[in-house]
Parts: structure tokens; C-alpha cells; sequence
């Protein structure tokens, strides 16, 4: 094939080979970007978890305070040490490896609560990206 046909074969394979690059360029950024999603969302929902076993642990003491509540002297709400206890750390632990897995995720790290004025502040790190709750209470302080 020569002349004006030949030359049209030739683009016409150099447009298709573009269009299948572009094609894969595409498909590689998509599942990327999908993959960065569910990583964000895994670590999202890791750190809620965590929130939440750490609400159920505050709760849990509180509630165990009441029972005394006519002691003599009266018992103190004493957030620090509940979110230093182990089992508080290894229930949020637990609970954020939990919700990353159901997630498309896998979370092995370490979970950091701490008190900051009248706010309980949970952090994980998943993936290289820090995630954060918050917790409102009544003070954090011991009382």
C-alpha cells in the first residue's frame, strides 16, 4: 500500500495506539484515586470506631461513679486514667482494626486519646494520613 491509503493506515494505528495509552493512563489514575478513597474512608471509619469504644468506656465509668455517688469522700471522674487504661486503648484498638477491615483496610497502628480542656481527642494514624475525633465531656480534669 502506497501513496494517500498507506498514510492513512499509519494514522489511523498511531490515533489508535494513542487512544489505548490514554485508555490505560486513565484506568491507572481511577484506580488510584479509588484506591486512595477507600483508604480514606477505612481510616475514617477506624477513627469513629475508636471514638466510640472510648465514649463507651467514659460512659462505663461514669455510670460506675453513680453507684457511689453517697461515698464518703465522693469518687472522682478521673478522665486521664480511663483513656490511659489498657483496656480502654485495646477497645479502641479493637474497634478501629474492626471498621478498617469492613472498610477495605487493614489498621495495625496505635490509637492516641487525650484530654484537651472539655473535649476527649482521639487520633490514629492509617496509611500515612492522621485522623482525628472529638469527644465532648464534661471536663477532663479530674473532679
Amino acid at each position: 500500500m502506497r501513496g494517500e491509503g498507506g498514510q492513512a493506515m499509519l494514522i489511523a494505528a498511531l490515533v489508535i495506539g494513542f487512544g489505548a495509552v490514554a485508555i490505560v493512563g486513565l484506568r491507572v489514575a481511577q484506580d488510584r484515586v479509588l484506591a486512595g478513597a477507600v483508604t480514606r474512608s477505612a481510616g475514617e471509619a477506624a477513627v469513629e470506631a475508636a471514638a466510640a469504644a472510648v465514649a463507651d468506656a467514659y460512659i462505663a465509668h461514669v455510670d460506675s461513679l453513680r453507684a457511689h455517688a453517697f461515698d464518703v469522700p465522693r469518687p472522682n471522674v478521673d478522665v486521664p486514667a480511663v483513656l490511659a487504661h489498657p483496656a480502654t486503648l485495646e477497645a479502641a484498638r479493637s474497634a478501629a482494626s474492626e471498621a478498617a477491615a469492613r472498610n477495605g483496610g487493614a489498621f495495625d497502628g496505635a490509637i492516641v486519646a487525650r484530654c484537651v480542656g472539655a473535649t476527649i481527642e482521639i487520633e490514629l494514624s492509617h496509611a500515612g494520613r492522621l485522623h482525628r475525633a472529638s469527644l465532648p465531656v464534661d471536663a477532663c480534669s479530674p473532679r
